[in-house]
C-alpha cells in the first residue's frame, strides 16, 4: 500500500496524534506487554508514511513505554515489581503533599466537583483490539478524582509529575482490578471528600495511606506484568 507523505503544516498535528494513539493502546492494554511492533506494520495500520510512526515510537521511548532494539524493531515494554513499588511510594508522596496543600484552602465549590468524581473511575478498562486511529479519543483518561484533587493544590510540577505516575501505574492497575476491590475504592474517594470538609488531616492522610497501599498490594500479587499475558 502506497502511504502518503504529510505536508509539513499537519506534522506536528499528525504525530501528535499517532502518539497519543499508541499510548492509549498500551495504556489501557490493547497493546499488551511484550508485543512487538515494527515501523511498517504501524505505517500500514495507520496507513501512512514511516517518519510520523519513528517519532511517535521514539517519544514513547522516552516515556518508557516503548523499549527500542536496533535494526529489529519496537516492543511495548513492560513493567518491573520495582518500578510498581517505586511509583506507589512516589505517588503518595505526591498526592499526600496535594493534600496537605487543599486540606486548608479547598473551597465547597471545588469540594462538590470533587465528590462528583468519586465514583467516576471507570471500572470497564479496555476493548481487547488495538485502535490504531489517527484521531485518538479524548475520553480515555482514568482516575479523574485524583488528578482533580492535585488541580485543587495548584502547583502545577506536582500536578503533571502525578498525571505521569498515575498512567505509569494504569498498566498494573487494570491487570488486577476486581470490581469489588473497585467498588471500595470509589466509596473511599467519597470519604475522602469528607475528611477534607471536616479539615481533618491526619485522618485523611492515613485513608490516603490505606487507599495507595490497597492498589500496591493488589498489584504486588505479579512479580512482571507480562506474566499475565
Amino acid at each position: 500500500m502506497a502511504h502518503r507523505e504529510y505536508d509539513p503544516s499537519e506534522k506536528n498535528n499528525l504525530f501528535n496524534n499517532i502518539y497519543l494513539s499508541l499510548k492509549q493502546d498500551i495504556l489501557w492494554l490493547r497493546l499488551k506487554p511484550g508485543t512487538l511492533l515494527t515501523e511498517a506494520y504501524l505505517a500500514d495500520k495507520f496507513e501512512i508514511s514511516k517518519t510520523p510512526i519513528r517519532e511517535a515510537l521514539m517519544r514513547l521511548s522516552y516515556d518508557g513505554l516503548v523499549t527500542i532494539f536496533p535494526r529489529k524493531g519496537y516492543c511495548v515494554s513492560e513493567i518491573s515489581f520495582s518500578d510498581i513499588q517505586d511509583m506507589h511510594e512516589y505517588r503518595y508522596i505526591l498526592e499526600n503533599t496535594c493534600l496537605s496543600k487543599v486540606i486548608d484552602s479547598a473551597t465547597e465549590e471545588e469540594l462538590e466537583h470533587l465528590d462528583s468524581l468519586s465514583y467516576s473511575d471507570r471500572v470497564v478498562y479496555r476493548d481487547e483490539e488495538p485502535l490504531f486511529s489517527k484521531e485518538p479519543s479524548n475520553k480515555e483518561r482514568d482516575s479523574e478524582f485524583h488528578i482533580y484533587l492535585a488541580e485543587m493544590a495548584g502547583n502545577r510540577i506536582i500536578y503533571n509529575q502525578l498525571v505521569d505516575v498515575l498512567e505509569k501505574l494504569q498498566r498494573p492497575m487494570l491487570c488486577v482490578a476486581e470490581k469489588e476491590y473497585m467498588t471500595r475504592g470509589l466509596d473511599e474517594h467519597h470519604q475522602l471528600v469528607e475528611l477534607i470538609r471536616a479539615r481533618d488531616l491526619s485522618a485523611a492522610q492515613s485513608l490516603l495511606r490505606g487507599h495507595i497501599n490497597e492498589v500496591y498490594e493488589h498489584c504486588a500479587r505479579i512479580s512482571t506484568i507480562s506474566k499475565l499475558f
